[in-house]
């Protein structure tokens, strides 16, 4: 007989550790406030009205429920068994868990519990005002973002730089509907970093251009970088226009919500590849039953949106170029 665990044994070791996860602090993890009712804690939200009572939960508004953290994570976030057992594992690394069988992201630390959001900002999001200038021209220079738009945000606090040297990180900020910063998406201003953190609440909270309350149209895209992008390419067409990021390809069911309740188009625009056409399908899975919801898709012609706002800033100097050649006599 084989005296040691099988790949299959430590896999399941590995998602039951998982499962076990304290279903309230899976919802704080999310960003909702579970109170206690007695034995139970209770969080609603426009989207959801969650229960919890020790392992089990129940979801009164959509009058779904289960047992345990993963089954959670996939109801909140529409993800498959495996992609919820990723996040969880990145996200609490419970320490008796067996490694083999759910890969942890590189470079993460075997911390219990992830930090909470005001200790994560403090770690990689302090602000530094001396390093503004550099970030501002990586947006404006590199990413051809309309400087216009960058000063405004940047003005409101939205956008800043942190304190990392020699290459600071850019800081968006995720406010909800009444302005609270509950989380924020780090990017790194060196071009090609991996560095791209997200950091606290990113299903109830986003970082957004435009007015999202106030807009006729919303678009959700993958990352803050789209999103300035998509505004600057056709902000003009459309003045009441909101750009969202939902900091990946996943779009958040209160985001959907909350434009269903306030009658706004809703323009799912991820990135030309196979996990935006994934995310899209989603969307309209599960608002298909949404009478009178009106959602659609963009899709950018290039690999995302800035890929685009790049190419169109080449082809207007190439024609600037060409004009001014055909003058000279």
């Amino acid at each position: 007989m084989n005296a040691f665990p099988s790949k299959a044994d430590k896999i399941s070791a590995s998602a039951d550790h998982l499962r076990a996860v304290a279903l309230p602090d899976l919802l704080a993890w999310h960003g909702l406030d579970p109170k206690p009712e007695g034995r139970s804690f209770r969080a609603k939200t426009d989207r959801h009205n969650i229960v919890t009572t020790g392992n089990r939960w129940f979801d009164n508004q959509t009058g779904t429920g289960g047992a345990g953290a993963i089954d959670l994570q996939m109801h909140l976030t529409g993800q498959s068994f495996a992609a919820a057992c990723q996040s969880l594992a990145s996200g609490f690394h419970p320490t008796a868990a067996v490694r083999s069988g759910i890969e942890f992201p590189p470079g993460k630390s075997a911390e219990s519990d992830r930090l909470p959001f005001p200790q994560l900002m403090a770690r990689y999001a302090m602000k530094d005002d001396s390093n503004w200038p550099k970030a501002r021209a990586y947006l404006v220079e590199t990413r051809k973002i309309a400087p216009a738009i960058v000063d405004e945000l940047h003005a409101t606090g939205s956008i800043y730089a942190n304190d990392h040297r020699p290459n600071p990180s850019l800081v968006f900020l995720h406010r909800t509907d009444c302005g609270k910063v509950v989380g924020a998406t780090l990017r790194d201003t060196r071009h090609e970093s991996a560095f791209r953190p997200t950091l606290g609440n990113k299903l109830t909270a986003w970082f957004a251009v435009g007015n999202v309350r106030e807009a006729l149209s919303v678009v959700a895209v993958e990352s803050p970088i789209d999103a300035l992008s998509y505004h600057t390419l056709f902000a003009s067409r459309n003045d009441r226009l909101a750009v969202v990021s939902c900091a990946g390809s996943f779009v958040p069911d209160e985001l959907k919500w909350r434009s269903y309740k306030r009658r706004q188009r809703f323009v799912v625009a991820l990135d030309n590849d196979g996990a935006g056409e994934r995310g899209w399908q989603k969307a309209w899975d599960s608002t298909v039953d949404w009478t009178g919801f009106k959602i659609s898709s963009d899709c950018p012609r290039l690999k995302d949106w800035n890929a685009d706002l790049l190419a169109s800033v080449q082809a207007v100097r190439i024609a600037k170029t060409h004009k001014q050649s055909s003058l000279i006599p």
